[in-house]
């Protein structure tokens, strides 16, 4: 909402973004304090990149002092019309965030011979997640370890908090996680101090406003289902590993 009225209110004068003091001095009354090594040179000519870590998000300004640019960027000279990697601070302020969760945290699924490791924001009663959970010995099979962090949506799932806090409260959390993802079987457990709040205050902070929700080892994010051989292209893409 903040960038949205960023946008349709401010109006660019001709030395408004003469340098980055200029910019920071421009954006602080919508963005508040932003660090100059947070305004970077992107792959366009004469276009800033700003990484607003209060919102984690990122937006381009132009340095002639008229063009803040939203959403994606495609070079159109390419035949896939490929985007141009913008973001790389967010990724970055992203995963800082996910890595402050310790694993103990975390409903760990590993891969034998692991390669990749992936958190998946989830909840337990988003069928969608279900039937990504359904792949998960196929993930792990391809190398991907799973990390499950709770993001219930209280607006379509009432319950499922209470139930992903006595998941994360049994004594073999990830059989709870399966017995309640494959046949929505829940002992009747007492709860316990647990993360799962926590986890989804920093699914909130983190942008996931639907699941489930991957986020890669660079801080990439993926929103929703895709089969494991699928969501393997989509890391060996971005990882490039």
């Amino acid at each position: 909402m903040l960038k949205l009225l960023f946008i349709t209110t401010v109006l660019f004068s001709n030395n408004a973004f003469a340098d980055k003091n200029a910019i920071i001095n421009t954006l602080y009354p919508f963005f508040g304090t932003i660090d100059k090594q947070y305004i970077i040179n992107t792959p366009l000519s004469d276009i800033f990149e700003i990484t607003l870590r209060n919102l984690i998000d990122s937006l381009l300004v132009s340095k002639n002092d008229r063009y803040l640019i939203q959403n994606n960027v495609v070079d159109l000279t390419t035949t896939a019309r490929q985007l141009i990697p913008m973001n790389g601070n967010v990724k970055l302020i992203k995963q800082a965030l996910i890595n402050t969760i310790d694993d103990h945290d975390k409903i760990i699924y590993p891969a034998k011979n692991e390669k990749y490791i992936i958190h998946v924001f989830t909840d337990v009663d988003c069928p969608f997640c279900k039937k990504l959970h359904n792949g998960m010995k196929q993930m792990n099979d391809l190398g991907i370890t799973v990390k499950y962090l709770a993001s219930p949506l209280a607006s379509l799932h009432p319950a499922a908090q209470g139930k992903m806090e006595r998941i994360w409260c049994a004594d073999d959390p990830v059989k709870a996680m399966d017995d309640y993802k494959k046949n929505k079987i829940i002992l009747n457990l007492k709860t316990c101090h647990n993360p799962v709040a926590n986890q989804l205050a920093i699914s909130k902070q983190l942008g996931v406003n639907g699941v489930p929700t991957i986020f890669l080892e660079d801080g990439t994010h993926l929103l929703g289902y895709m089969t494991p051989a699928i969501l393997l292209q989509k890391i060996k893409a971005t990882i490039g590993k």
